[in-house]
C-alpha cells in the first residue's frame, strides 16, 4: 500500500509560507527600522568624550544624506564602548582606531545613520597619508 502525503505537506509548506509572510511584513519589524548608512566625506572639527558626540563640518553629504549640505558644520552621536555591533567603529588606515586619535583638520569618512531623533556615527575612516605617518611616528626621511 502506498501512503500519499503530498496534498498535507504542501498544504503544511503554504501554511508555514504565509506564517512566515505575517510575521516578516509586520509594521515596525526590525527589518523596516533598519536604515541604510550613508557615506559622508567630512573634516573632523572635535570629539567631545562627556557629551559622546563629534562635531565635523560636512565636504560631501553623501547620496541620501537628508538634511546635510556642503560646507555645514554638524554634529553626530557615537558610542566610544561597546560591542562591536553597537558601537562608533574607528579605522585608521584600515586598522582599529580611537575617536580621539583623529586630529582637528583631518578629513574622513562618516558612516551614520538616522536613529532616534538625531544622526548616529556607525564607523569612522581616517587615512593618513605616508607623510602624515612620519610625522606622526617621528620617523624621519633616510636619503
Amino acid at each position: 500500500m502506498r501512503v500519499r502525503f503530498q496534498r498535507p505537506i504542501g498544504v503544511l509548506a503554504a501554511a508555514a509560507l504565509a506564517v512566515a509572510g505575517l510575521v516578516f511584513a509586520t509594521p515596525g519589524s526590525a527589518e523596516e527600522k533598519k536604515s541604510k548608512s550613508v557615506q559622508s566625506e567630512v573634516e573632523w572639527i572635535a570629539f567631545d568624550a562627556a557629551a559622546e558626540t563629534v562635531k565635523v563640518k560636512v565636504k560631501k553629504p553623501g547620496s541620501g544624506a537628508k538634511g546635510l549640505s556642503a560646507n555645514q558644520e554638524a554634529v553626530f552621536k557615537v558610542k566610544p564602548e561597546g560591542s562591536v555591533l553597537s558601537k562608533t567603529t574607528v579605522k585608521v588606515n584600515g586598522r582599529k582606531g580611537e575617536l580621539k586619535d583623529i586630529p582637528a583638520g583631518k578629513t574622513v569618512l562618516l558612516y551614520w545613520v538616522d536613529q532616534d531623533g538625531g544622526r548616529f556615527a556607525r564607523a569612522i575612516d581616517v587615512i593618513f597619508s605616508d607623510e602624515e605617518l612620519d610625522a606622526r611616528y617621528g620617523i624621519e626621511d633616510e636619503e
